[in-house]
């Protein structure tokens, strides 16, 4: 009997050793909810820090902004009935049309901050509507107090450094439509070319450019007539291929502006029309050709 007790015993304890066992396992796993809780917060701080900012950039760029109104203090004077004014921020350059003349600015921009420099323009003169140059004048100088911008829908505001709106512009264009790229005679009015150099025609010259449905391209570089072909290759984007020309001499001043075009033409990728205006580029804003539709 003492032996069966004996035994008895041993088994007991065996068995009491083997469910302690047991029972110790599943606190080994616990640490395992700490790695969860990193990986459940870790994407959601990414997610919002990507998605802050260049969504705004993105609206700034590629698109032809039209001039509403001058801010001052509490109110704002509207721009000039018949004429208009544009902003198109393209890489690191703001081009457009101030009225009159071209104009092309250094541009600086993160987040909703921007910084434009002193800008260039061409030297034309306007006398219609009264007004027109003194309109031009202020706003290119008022552009350069730029410091912040916000888009709320089709509107675009900027702002000076005190938080002040100086400057108020719509995706929308005026009352005329922006004239179609195909159909039509453009002919230029100036251009800037790699360097910065603002050029015009010469006196007594035009220059053309008219883009064809079945996709090619044709005009006159102010002494010989030039050809080419084209192709439409997004909403405001495009290729030009194969430019070729006549053989004539000219002055020697002609043929410096027409080789100088000529040769800028199959880098152009880029284009915006503003009411009756065209804008080509070379997609990263150091060249811009703006002409003007030929009525």
């Amino acid at each position: 009997m003492k032996l069966l007790v004996s035994g008895l015993m041993l088994v007991a304890l065996i068995l009491m050793l083997f469910v302690c066992g047991c029972t110790t396992t599943p606190t080994v796993e616990t640490p395992t909810a700490t790695p969860t809780t990193i990986a459940t917060q870790a994407p959601t701080q990414v997610q919002t820090t990507v998605a802050t900012g260049p969504g705004t950039q993105a609206s700034l760029a590629g698109v032809t902004w039209y001039l509403v109104s001058f801010n001052h203090g509490t109110g704002s004077t509207n721009v000039l009935p018949g004429t208009e004014i544009t902003a198109i921020f393209e890489g690191n350059t703001v081009y457009g049309s101030g009225g009159c003349n071209q104009y092309s600015a250094p541009y600086q921009g993160s987040l909703n901050y921007m910084s434009i420099g002193t800008p260039s323009s061409t030297k034309m003169s306007c006398s219609s509507p009264a007004g027109i140059m003194s309109q031009e004048n202020y706003y290119l100088q008022t552009l350069r107090g730029a410091s912040s911008f916000e888009i709320n829908g089709d509107i675009l505001t900027v702002y000076d450094s005190g938080k002040n709106a100086i400057l108020s512009y719509t995706k929308n264009p005026g009352p005329a439509a922006p004239a179609p790229l195909t159909g039509g005679t453009w002919v230029l009015k100036s251009y800037i070319d790699y360097k910065g150099e603002i050029y015009t025609p010469s006196a007594g010259t035009t220059i053309t450019l008219q883009f064809s449905d079945d996709g090619k391209i044709s005009g006159n570089a102010g002494c010989n007539n030039y050809f080419g072909t084209f192709t439409q290759t997004g909403a405001n984007s495009l290729v030009i291929r194969d430019i070729g020309s006549t053989k004539m001499a000219c002055a020697d001043q002609i043929m410096v502006v027409e080789n100088s075009y000529l040769g800028m033409l199959p880098q152009l990728n880029s284009f915006y029309i503003a009411g009756n205006e065209l804008f080509l580029s070379d997609g990263t804003g150091k060249v811009t050709l703006n002409y003007v539709l030929q009525k």
